[in-house]
């Protein structure tokens, strides 16, 4: 009697899982980001702890009282609820789990949109390659904005509806993160081509007329509706847009500035996506629909805005790339003319022996890959790299040098620092200036890179009461250097502490009083210093990694 080897995986299973542990694999890999996470997971607990929502800064000695809006605060206490569940562990996994969530409905409008395996396991690989990895708030509106574009390009197609389920999700996506915006723009940008489309008399078997077309519009507009579920109700939308708009982020955060070719960041989020889905759809025998066109027009022109704004081009591209890449004849673009299609030959039967041999193959190539997935996993990664969970640059031993001797006064220390701050030291200790780059406003930014570019710096580390120096070592910039230097030289600053990552002085003669501070404040010097707005931000600018 023949034995059947239904365990055992295919090749096409095989190819269908390729994209998810692409993505797997890297989510496991990418660490706990210095910056842009550790202050949301400190918000989560100030949340649950106090029952309430913070209505002002309270992380920073530079901007506190300032009123500060909390938009993400739903993110922020599945953050922490996840961190008191498994500690960085389990915030690590479930950050890969997050984005196979993100997958898993692009995947699907890829199988769906091509007639071609290969096609749809390709364009998924490159979201899996391409899409960024750090764990951030962000990763939420990636799943919301994945399962919108899932329902929505089913209810054009008629495979389901679902479409009324949008609202809902709504009202969730605008307390996890800013980006529900974008799930408004993919429903007018869709409903926009679907109506000409309908007023074109477009043929085409997807597209909606009539009644199913107004209720995409009422959908819509539920959405809109739906988007005022959130504490701050109408003025949500201006906090959206002070953070756009904010000229500190534009100038001195790498990913709100326009993607770069010459970077690998820029790279490999939008331009490899970007001119391989443009190659596709200008060699593609099939002529593209109005709505594709749309929607590739419209978020490629977002992505080139910010290296942020990339990744939804990504998300957006990926269907449309799988439909339209296997129309397109590879051997006539590179110059051999076309050839009648010649039918397969038959193969011959195998035997029994000869077909368990690709099975056992297949078998041996997934327990490998879980074998390597496994050793990945944070869980043994904590057990034979304790400090593999954490970015390379994290200052921990400082920051236990700190707490252990309960040292009291204000530091200033990198951007890059401010956020870890946060999360180990508030409330003792708060921040000088951190990944909120918008809510410091443009004069601080300035104040922050004139002491690392200025030599006569002291007198605005004075105006700060500042005590102590928190400085990183790993910093390539020869500011950071230079600044280290002078503490080194100087009489007044003692050395404290000192590893491989950060060094930490403190101030030895004693504070300025307030009245020679005051006296000094209206000193030309000090205007001269303050006033850095017509020399331009300098080159000591952070990214949010």
């Amino acid at each position: 009697m023949r034995r059947k080897w239904l365990c055992l995986p295919t090749l096409k299973q095989l190819w269908m899982g390729l994209p998810f542990f692409i993505l797997l694999l890297k989510g496991f890999l990418f660490p706990l980001p210095l910056l842009d996470f550790w202050w949301h997971l400190k918000m989560g607990k100030v949340i649950l702890d106090t029952g309430s929502i913070p209505r002002v800064d309270q992380f920073s000695f530079t901007a506190a009282g300032k009123i500060f809006i909390v938009q993400n605060w739903l993110a922020e206490i599945l953050f922490y609820l996840t961190y008191k569940a498994g500690g960085y562990t389990l915030l690590i996994f479930s950050n890969a789990l997050f984005l196979i969530c993100v997958l898993i409905p692009i995947f699907d409008l890829c199988r769906k949109a091509s007639s071609r395996l290969w096609a749809g396991v390709f364009s998924a690989c490159l979201v899996a390659v391409c899409i960024p990895c750090n764990m951030r708030p962000q990763v939420f509106s990636f799943i919301m904005f994945a399962i919108y574009y899932w329902v929505v390009l089913s209810y054009c197609s008629g495979k389901r509806d679902w479409i009324l389920s949008l609202p809902l999700l709504m009202v969730l996506w605008v307390n996890l993160h800013g980006a529900f915006v974008l799930g408004l723009g993919l429903l007018a940008l869709i409903l926009c081509g679907e109506s000409i489309c309908s007023l074109l008399n477009d043929s085409h078997q997807d597209v909606i007329k009539g009644k199913q077309l107004a209720k995409l519009a009422v959908v819509f507009a539920l959405c809109m509706i739906a988007t005022l579920a959130n504490p701050e109700k109408f003025g949500v939308y201006s906090y959206i847009l002070t953070v756009m708009n904010d000229p500190s982020s534009r100038h001195f955060v790498m990913e709100w500035q326009p993607p770069v070719i010459s970077s690998l960041q820029g790279i490999v989020q939008f331009y490899i996506p970007f001119f391989v889905t443009a190659l596709v759809l200008m060699l593609s025998d099939r002529r593209p629909r109005l709505t594709e066109m749309v929607l590739f027009s419209g978020f490629s022109a977002l992505g080139l805005t910010a290296t942020r704004n990339a990744v939804w081009f990504l998300l957006v591209s990926a269907p449309i790339l799988a439909r339209y890449l296997p129309s397109v004849h590879w051997p006539s673009v590179l110059g051999q003319p076309r050839q009648g299609v010649q039918s397969k030959p038959t193969l011959p039967a195998q035997n029994t022996h000869r077909e368990r041999e690709p099975a056992l193959l297949n078998f041996a190539i997934a327990g490998l890959a879980l074998v390597i997935a496994t050793v990945q996993s944070p869980w043994l990664q904590l057990r034979f790299h304790p400090g593999s969970l954490l970015d390379s640059k994290t200052p921990v031993g400082a920051m236990d040098y700190i707490e252990r001797h309960s040292l009291a006064g204000n530091i200033f220390h990198p951007q890059a620092y401010g956020d870890y701050l946060i999360w180990r030291l508030w409330p003792k200790q708060r921040s000088f200036f951190d990944g909120r780059v918008h809510l410091f406003g443009e004069s601080l930014v300035q104040v922050y890179q004139q002491i690392y570019n200025d030599t006569h710096g002291e007198e605005l580390l004075e105006h700060y009461g500042i005590r102590y120096l928190l400085l990183s070592k790993v910093e390539k910039e020869p500011e950071s250097k230079r600044i280290i230097d002078n503490a080194r030289q100087s009489r007044s600053w003692k050395l404290l502490y000192e590893d491989g990552i950060s060094i930490l002085f403190e101030k030895t003669s004693p504070l300025i009083s307030s009245n020679k501070l005051a006296d000094w404040a209206k000193s030309d010097a000090a205007k001269r210093r303050l006033n850095w707005c017509e020399f331009g931000l300098g080159k000591h600018a952070s990214s949010l990694q």
